[in-house]
């Protein structure tokens, strides 16, 4: 993979032979790992076009893995596990995701994106990933809602329930943004 490729990102293509890396490592190794995916993954996965990312989010609090055996299938698909540093790494990884700075408000069920032999990916209701990009609302963010709102177009009532289970202060960030999800509505309604 080329030093270019890999400071802009990785598109569904490449995303997805990664995956079926780390499936076959998991495999190996006899064990299983469902994961919550929550980011640009949910977009890059579903065909968004000309999008890429360095990192697929894992949302952990609703992922199912054993660390060490995760690690090792990233590792052996060439990704990095986890990356603690400051700075953003030049190599594409998967980043354990927590609640704090990010928020994906309540939900019961999620939804199978793709079902590999020993790795299922899953992802929470459209409208709680769309409440998540308007909290942070940057301009990545707001292509990435424009894409989700077509594709899977979940009622605005939804997002505002999602943004409703967020802590205060992110629901109040999230709420100021809802701005965004009307002038992508308004544009994608207009001929």
């Amino acid at each position: 993979m080329s030093a270019d490729l890999e400071k802009r990102g990785l598109d569904r293509g490449q995303w997805m032979e990664k995956l079926e890396k780390i499936d076959q490592s998991l495999r190996r190794q006899n064990t299983s790992a469902k994961l919550t995916l929550v980011g640009s993954a949910i977009g890059i996965l579903a065909g968004q076009p000309s999008r890429t990312s360095m990192d697929l989010d894992i949302w952990r609090p609703r992922s199912q893995y054993q660390v060490q055996e995760l690690r090792q299938a990233v590792e052996a698909a060439g990704i990095l596990f986890d990356p603690k540093a400051t700075l953003e790494p030049e190599t594409p990884y998967v980043q354990m995701v927590d609640p704090g700075i990010v928020q994906t408000g309540k939900f019961l069920e999620t939804e199978t994106i793709e079902q590999f032999g020993a790795l299922r990916l899953e992802r929470p209701p459209i409208a709680n990933l769309i409440a998540a990009k308007l909290l942070r609302a940057e301009p990545k963010d707001v292509d990435d809602i424009a894409f989700l709102q077509s594709f899977f177009q979940p009622a605005r009532e939804d997002v505002e329930q999602a943004i409703k289970t967020m802590p205060a202060q992110a629901r109040m960030k999230a709420s100021e943004n809802l701005v965004y999800l009307d002038v992508i509505s308004r544009d994608q309604n207009e001929p």
